[in-house]
């Protein structure tokens, strides 16, 4: 979804440091402590280790290319904290340091019931990479999978994916809203739900929730000492959460795709765009239509293994024709010179397909009653059978 513009948030203090015992654990000093104790201490020190690592990979090449005015690229990543009631229970922002280009935040976890142990820490970097933000994303992983590390795409358009680094035994969940790269770093000392919640708060920062897409990818099992990774609920239910914000509108999309469970979530497009320029167009064309951005209600579905995205627009009441016209033109741009559209029918449902000429994923555009669903992929099978499913 287009990125949404953030306001400046509070700063945020500094925590205590980390014992000195957890800092000699860290660096590989003697101690009289067992090996899964060691590498427990570890943990927050390779998560930011793991930043530091990511961020030089990418600045190395890339900083002082951004192309432009870099002002407020910049201003926007030194806003781009994120909000405490975003965060899961318990845990807090720690230290917030500000570069030349971004910050680098600590978030810090509830005290663990054992006294002995650390909480749980995970780090996180907001960076200006301006106009060289999408170069810099893809030379990454590149980069990253040459020196060995496992790729694991977030995201159906490839601006998100999770790089575990067998170095540093931890993963890093690189992402981009605009001119901007988000890396969040965890070690395994935080539960999967909690960091799934912390990487969703920063994007929210950065200024697109949904940037940073979903991930399956966990902390090697050499960085925790464990026997292997944590177990997790799979993403997605089968029914649509009753208190969602737009449960019907959930209601009408899949819940997998080709077993693969699907995440989704909804609110009105207002909250999603905020005061994004580039949501002008369509709220001028809700307006015309005799609604607006608040009325809107805007759901997503994405899974894992990045096949499909599916984003589903409801304005209840509306004519469907007019807003089904609405989100062609406004939102895909499918008048555009070079865009082309031609019907399709796929799973038994009849669909515009918007193609704009490139190597990037295929539009698919199917509208019923008050509402509309796009879904975005490369695969006509995977658009077969989501349109197959669709309410």
């Amino acid at each position: 979804m287009p990125t949404r513009r953030t306001s400046p948030r509070r700063a945020a203090t500094r925590p205590s440091v980390p014992d000195e015992r957890t800092a000699a654990l860290a660096f590989g000093q003697d101690d009289d402590a067992s090996q899964p104790d060691r590498l427990a201490g570890a943990a927050p020190w390779l998560a930011l280790l793991a930043i530091i690592i990511a961020a030089a990979a990418l600045a190395f090449a890339f900083v002082s290319r951004g192309g432009g005015d870099l002002t407020a690229c910049r201003s926007a990543a030194w806003a781009a904290v994120p909000n405490a009631d975003k965060l899961p229970t318990g845990w807090q922002v720690g230290s917030t340091d500000l570069n030349a280009n971004g910050l680098t935040v600590s978030l810090v976890g509830p005290a663990p019931a054992d006294q002995t142990a650390q909480p749980p820490v995970v780090y996180a970097s907001v960076t200006c990479y301006g106009d060289a933000a999408v170069s810099a994303l893809d030379q990454n992983r590149v980069g990253a999978a040459a020196a060995g590390a496992t790729i694991t795409e977030r995201t159906a358009n490839g601006d998100a994916y999770d790089v575990d680094n067998p170095s540093t035994g931890s993963v890093t969940t690189l992402f981009r809203v605009g001119g901007l790269i988000g890396q969040i770093a965890d070690a395994g000392s935080a539960a999967p739900a909690d960091l799934a919640a912390i990487t969703t708060a920063m994007a929210t920062a950065m200024g697109d929730a949904t940037a940073a897409g979903t991930g399956g990818a966990v902390p090697t099992d050499a960085a925790t000492g464990s026997d292997g990774p944590a177990a997790s609920d799979p993403l997605g239910s089968a029914e649509p959460d009753p208190s969602a914000f737009a449960p019907e509108l959930e209601a009408v999309l899949p819940t997998d795709i080709g077993g693969s469970p699907l995440t989704i979530q909804s609110n009105s497009a207002a909250e999603i765009f905020g005061d994004d320029p580039t949501s002008r167009a369509l709220a001028a064309r809700i307006r015309a239509i005799g609604g607006t951005l608040e009325q809107l209600q805007v759901a997503q579905a994405y899974e894992d293994t990045a096949l499909a995205s599916i984003v589903a627009f409801r304005l209840p009441g509306a004519d469907g024709a007019k807003l089904r016209a609405a989100v062609e033109e406004a939102w895909l741009s499918s008048g555009n010179e070079g865009v082309t559209t031609t019907t399709v029918t796929f799973g038994g449902k009849s669909l515009t397909k918007v193609d704009y000429g490139d190597d990037g994923s295929t539009q698919y555009v199917y509208g019923k009653d008050d509402y509309v669903v796009v879904i975005e992929t490369s695969d006509t099978d995977v658009a077969t059978e989501i349109a197959s499913k669709l309410k």
